[in-house]
């Protein structure tokens, strides 16, 4: 009889009520789509990407870490990546995050000729959003990135551009704007 319970105890721990504790993942809904992408069907990142995803401009600093989070890429064209990451926080990790990244880039953003990132706006899509650029070849090239904490979500959009090595700021902005409308949908 106590050998059944410790049985059924294990079995149980292993069973529903453990997989209820396990963070679920971001769901597709959350996710640009073809239609935000001009068609192309998002993809796995590939491997070998240099620029993070949920970015720490300063290595000594740590940032709020997400309970999970997906990330794709896409195509735009014949000249730009864009890199998608969706991140789901606890409380108010979302709104830290993007606090302590606004803080981290005023501390320790790159300019000039430097190579790293380059805060440009703080807000500019609405509160708790952020646009800067991930330098280098000694700042003489870029990749746009876009930050923004909605609801318990964080989306990074990270554009890269194989021709000029200067991401299309204007573009990259619609992108995260429909990527935001997506995550607080």
């Amino acid at each position: 009889m106590v050998m059944t319970a410790v049985i059924l105890g294990l079995v149980s721990a292993s069973g529903p009520a453990a997989a209820q504790q396990r963070p679920r993942g971001i769901p597709d809904r959350v996710m640009l789509q073809p239609d935000d992408l001009g068609g192309t069907v998002p993809g796995p990142v590939e491997d070998g990407l240099v620029w993070s995803l949920l970015p720490q401009p300063c290595a000594d600093t740590p940032v709020p870490q997400p309970v999970v989070n997906r990330t794709q890429a896409a195509d735009l064209g014949t000249r730009f990546r864009i890199y998608e990451n969706v991140a789901r926080y606890r409380g108010d990790g979302a709104h830290a995050y993007i606090t302590e990244l606004k803080a981290q880039l005023a501390r320790c953003g790159a300019g000039g000729d430097e190579e790293g990132f380059d805060p440009v706006a703080e807000d500019h899509l609405g509160p708790d959003t952020v646009l800067f650029l991930g330098t280098y070849d000694e700042g003489d090239h870029y990749v746009g990135y876009v930050a923004a904490a909605v609801g318990h979500y964080v989306v990074v959009v990270m554009m890269s551009d194989s021709y000029l090595g200067a991401a299309d700021l204007t573009t990259l902005n619609g992108l995260a704007s429909a990527a935001m409308s997506r995550a607080a949908a």
